[in-house]
């Protein structure tokens, strides 16, 4: 998970985020350094809903870091980035302290896709 911000900079890269679930497309400018990445997740599963989701549950330490980078960065958006791809860059309203994140997604389908993947980066860690 990086930052993004609202302007370009040497510290950001420029990635492309289709909301799926809105069908919106836009271009956002994404902080190069990550702040949670797999070292940080326990698990994902597919939650049975609509629209579909995932939850992604952390590690203890991981469940600090989460609650430390929201709570320092409220009123800016947070980018989920997995396999290079941007699926989820909600704006972080207050601190997330219960070590578990829900990304919305377009499919049940992406959501499995998407839990495997992120299962497969946890046994490569």
């Amino acid at each position: 998970m990086r930052l993004v911000t609202n302007t370009p900079s040497a510290n950001s890269e420029e990635m492309l985020y289709t909301d799926k679930t809105v069908g919106k497309q836009e271009t956002l400018h994404v902080m190069k350094k990550v702040l949670i990445d797999q070292t940080d997740v326990k698990s994902a599963e597919v939650i049975k809903s609509y629209p579909s989701q995932i939850s992604i549950k952390f590690t203890d330490e991981g469940k600090k870091r989460l609650a430390e980078v929201t709570r320092e960065n409220i009123g800016k958006r947070l980018a989920a980035i997995i396999g290079g791809q941007i699926y989820s860059a909600p704006k972080i309203m207050s601190e997330i302290s219960s070590g578990e994140a829900i990304i919305v997604v377009s499919s049940e389908r992406e959501a499995k896709e998407l839990v495997a993947q992120i299962t497969e980066s946890l046994k490569k860690r």
